[in-house]
């Protein structure tokens, strides 16, 4: 009886991987619309500022990583968001983590162009940001670029044709309160940019 009832495990269990395998071969994205036959990662690790706004210098420093196709994402990350008017050590205004809802849109480097593993471009994801503390922050917009400086590689705004800094820059809704400031202007790259940002297979 204890034989035939391991069997009888065993099979189930064998079952059951089977069934597990099959469901996320199913729901995993496999592909591009446009023809690219794999989904692609990023990683990210960069500091941005925005205008100085009652009396705060803001600067947020984002770090993180995901997987995307052009309609599909799982990523998150983490991020401290700071005054730089204040002394050393600098006040944390916020602090917590983020989480990508969707991907907005997906721009490859003119012409496709490629470096190694490297797929530079740029990347529109909306995101929420969760505070260790104090409201959730819903529908915020997150734009990693991905320049190649060892192949000549610079993206370019679609609206505007200006070059792209390396970084991320972060919209927050105007009616959201993030930290103790509202109606925060658009976070940008420094100049010179501090961190890096890679797109790739």
């Amino acid at each position: 009886m204890l034989i035939v009832t391991d069997n009888i495990r065993n099979r189930v269990g064998a079952v059951a991987i089977a069934v597990l395998f099959i469901a996320s071969m199913l729901s995993a994205p496999t592909s591009f619309a446009g023809g690219a036959k794999s989904h692609l990662h990023f990683d990210l690790v960069a500091v941005t500022v925005a205008s100085e706004t009652e009396g705060i210098k803001p600067i947020l420093i984002l770090s993180g990583n995901g997987s995307f196709t052009s309609g599909w994402v799982k990523a998150r990350g983490m991020y401290t968001y700071a005054d730089l008017a204040t002394d050393v050590p600098k006040t944390i205004l916020s602090t917590g983590i983020w989480k990508a809802r969707e991907v907005l849109k997906w721009t490859p480097s003119a012409g496709g162009a490629t470096y190694g593993r490297v797929r530079p471009g740029v990347l529109d994801l909306r995101i929420d940001l969760m505070p260790d503390q104090g409201p959730i922050v819903k529908g915020a917009t997150l734009r990693i670029n991905c320049n190649v400086g060892l192949a000549g590689i610079k993206n370019k705004d679609a609206d505007t044709g200006a070059d792209l800094a390396e970084g991320f820059w972060l919209t927050i809704p105007a009616t959201a309160s993030f930290g103790p400031t509202k109606s925060l202007g658009q976070f940008a790259p420094m100049d010179p940019i501090l961190g890096v940002t890679e797109i790739s297979l």
